[in-house]
């Protein structure tokens, strides 16, 4: 038998398991396409039946020659260039998998996927991803047994575990920094009894919760929710909440961020010979030192917890900014990079709960469903495990011919969700879960 030849895109902070799972468990051939070729070779660490190519994103001639060269492409980069990839893939007849969430005009390519034999498989990672597997197989159940759905709420994390919760943040990188900050300023929006809530601002609809047997947390809310709300099959009436969870602090933080135009990532500026506190006080046009011009603006004193999580990052420092240009969210990346990224010894915390309440002839019942993976100290981190794993299952399925499904669709079919989730839990990645009666 011909060897089986995978060509993925990007070689960020999750890749690696995928890596592992195509050489050593599938015996496929890897390309890695990548800006930075040196991150790379540390994930493929020497082994063979591997290519490393250096290939800019925006390159799409040579991603035109790169894709007939491989039976599947898994696409890992920013979802930016999620259409033009999409689009050379279904040119070339090659399945493509990606882990973000979908562009409409990805998910509008079904019947060119579909003429092409091809699937375009989105939103197979850890949220999106397992969220959308485990909700689904809750949901066909509840469908079999004459139930309806009156509420769901789903939420996904990826934040330090409990014993390595050690910073006045609450929270360390464990995939793209500048992603994550991006992410915190596009809008979002949630369901109440049919009704969409717009949140233009996230992080102005946050909210406490308290989950049975992990603790409390805040939540915010998750993107935009409607568009799940045919492929769940969900009514009309129906409220349904997809959110983010932190450890409690983080939320009023982001809210400061954004008033003070820290997470601006547009507008290049020039840093040159400037120190922190300056920067500090020119972000909010003040002539005074950097902790009493922040103090000043949002009117809290100079012992204010929010004050003293600036001053624990390094901003009011009479030194350099480190890099010589950039946006402002560059400055505030750089300087969290150094003080919340992951030691060897430390273990990050990925979790997914889903809580549905269900009416069965008036008698209504919460149906739950709960995974929580820990990262392996010097090994794979949990969001690494639960990012690419489900990549790495999904892409021997179709290879395989086990998933013969064709088009632009979401991990939401029992071909899909069964074998991968059935698989995943020989890697720690299982779901709980829980039913009670609502009195």
């Amino acid at each position: 038998m011909n060897k089986k030849k995978i060509l993925l895109l990007g070689a960020g902070r999750v890749v690696k398991p995928a890596v592992d799972y195509f050489l050593d468990k599938c015996n496929y051939h890897v390309t890695i396409a990548t800006q930075i070729a040196s991150q790379a070779h540390t994930i493929i660490g020497g082994r063979e039946n591997t290519t490393v190519i250096q290939w800019d994103a925006t390159d799409l001639e040579t991603l035109d020659n790169l894709v007939p060269q491989a039976d599947l492409v898994v696409n890992f980069i920013p979802p930016v260039f999620q259409i033009e990839i999409a689009k050379i893939c279904i040119k070339h007849k090659r399945h493509m998998i990606h882990t973000d969430f979908t562009f409409p005009e990805v998910t509008a390519m079904d019947a060119e996927a579909k003429k092409a034999g091809v699937i375009i498989l989105n939103e197979i990672g850890e949220d999106p991803g397992l969220d959308h597997m485990s909700i689904k197989k809750l949901l066909d159940e509840i469908k079999r047994k004459g139930g309806k759905v009156l509420s769901l709420d789903s939420y996904g994390s990826g934040i330090p575990s409990f014993e390595d919760n050690r910073n006045p943040f609450g929270y360390k990188f464990s995939w793209n920094p500048k992603g994550l900050m991006r992410s915190a300023m596009a809008s979002g929006e949630y369901i109440k009894n049919g009704k969409i809530i717009k949140a233009k601002n996230l992080f102005d609809h946050f909210s406490i919760i308290d989950i049975d047997g992990l603790g409390t947390f805040e939540t915010y809310p998750n993107r935009k929710c409607a568009v799940y709300k045919e492929p769940y099959e969900l009514d009309e009436d129906v409220s349904f909440y997809r959110g983010l969870l932190r450890y409690t602090g983080w939320c009023n933080t982001m809210r400061k961020f954004i008033k003070m135009d820290l997470l601006e990532y547009q507008e290049i500026r020039d840093f040159e010979n400037l120190t922190y506190n300056d920067f500090m006080s020119r972000l909010v046009n003040s002539r005074k030192d950097g902790a009493e011009a922040i103090a000043d603006f949002f009117n809290i004193e100079l012992k204010d917890d929010f004050i003293n999580k600036l001053r624990w990052l390094g901003f009011f420092e009479n030194r350099q900014i480190a890099i010589d240009k950039g946006a402002n969210v560059d400055v505030l990346v750089d300087l969290m990079l150094k003080k919340l990224s992951y030691q060897p010894h430390e273990k990050d915390m990925a979790i997914i709960h889903d809580s549905i309440t269900v009416d069965f002839d008036d008698k209504r019942e919460k149906w739950s469903s709960t995974m929580v993976l820990n990262g392996i100290p010097g090994g794979h981190t949990a969001m690494a495990r639960a990012v690419s794993l489900p990549v790495a299952i999904a892409t021997k399925l179709i290879l395989e011919g086990q998933i013969k499904l064709r088009g632009s669709v979401l991990p939401i079919y029992p071909e899909i969700y069964n074998p991968i989730l059935k698989e995943l839990e020989e890697f720690g990645i299982k779901f709980s879960h829980k039913k009670k009666l609502i009195e």
